[in-house]
């Protein structure tokens, strides 16, 4: 199977749209794989099942089961297959939607733990942890997890600013110098114009860039080197953010952890030290990070 996505990575520039779409599904969800079925995919991607097994018979497969069964086989399967947590699924009937989404979700935040593994998230952990200045703005849905991503930066950080986008032009993030600094973007499809022409524009002007995405944006990577993927495809009306969450809270820990907590636990204190004179605490006992 590590042919196979080598040999993924090696030819998607001479897939169609569709094909590219089906193989950046594969390479980005190599552990949720055996979860799916051409349906499945296809119903994520937006096109037909029979485009998802002529893509497989393409790369030597007879369907998708057969590339699906050898991946099964060769595979650590991740612990929501165990038999306690068949047995807590059990509680819930095959039609509830709540079980199946909690199924998704798991099986999200398991690929964003796998991910957060390679190289292309360490570069980008060192990327935000090394900057000195950090812009940090989302589009559409993906507005708040930029929030909650900019807040606990701040904590335990300086340097960190939510990039509202009022102004519409962004030159308080485009104008100034892009040495020392880094921008974030936090996006999802359908993609916002502003958000791929903002990094278009930084990658022009030498910003040094991460994006934080989902699995099926092919235009990310050709901007940054350092791009963050995390699903929100659940079976509720409204997408979950639950594994974008996930994607932030890592990722902050990561960018403490990269300095080796030097300074954190100081910053820390004096902004608990600081909330405690102005606005005053609940006395219930000391809890790391979080509560201000």
């Amino acid at each position: 199977m590590l042919d196979l996505f080598a040999r993924l990575e090696a030819e998607n520039a001479r897939y169609t749209a569709a094909e590219r779409q089906i193989a950046l599904f594969l390479l980005n969800n190599r552990e949720l794989i055996p979860f799916e079925t051409a349906a499945s995919i296809a119903a994520r991607l937006g096109i037909s099942a029979v485009t998802v097994g002529r893509f497989c018979r393409m790369l030597g497969f007879k369907h998708f089961r057969a590339l699906k069964e050898q991946l099964r086989a060769s595979a650590n399967l991740p612990w929501l297959q165990g038999a306690d947590f068949q047995e807590f699924l059990s509680a819930f009937s095959d039609s509830d939607t709540r079980r199946k989404t909690l199924e998704r979700e798991i099986e999200l935040m398991i690929a964003v733990y796998e991910r957060s593994q390679n190289t292309m998230w360490a570069q980008a952990v060192a990327t935000i942890a090394e900057a000195r200045q950090i812009d940090v703005v989302g589009f559409q849905t993906e507005r708040g997890v930029a929030a909650i991503l900019a807040h606990n930066l701040q904590y335990v950080r300086p340097g960190v600013t939510l990039v509202d986008g009022a102004s519409g032009h962004f030159a308080d993030v485009l104008l100034d110098d892009p040495a020392d600094r880094c921008l974030i973007i936090v996006d999802i499809r359908r993609y916002s114009s502003q958000s791929r022409l903002l990094a278009e524009k930084a990658r022009d002007i030498g910003l040094p860039l991460v994006i934080i995405t989902d699995t099926l944006c092919d235009w990310a990577p050709r901007l940054t080197s350092a791009v963050l993927t995390a699903d929100s495809d659940g079976a509720l009306f409204w997408q979950s953010s639950v594994p974008m969450v996930a994607l932030v809270n890592l990722l902050v820990n990561d960018v403490v952890g990269h300095g080796g907590g030097r300074d954190v636990e100081q910053r820390l204190e004096r902004v608990s030290k600081l909330y405690d004179e102005f606005t005053g605490f609940v006395r219930t006992g000391r809890h790391r990070g979080g509560g201000a």
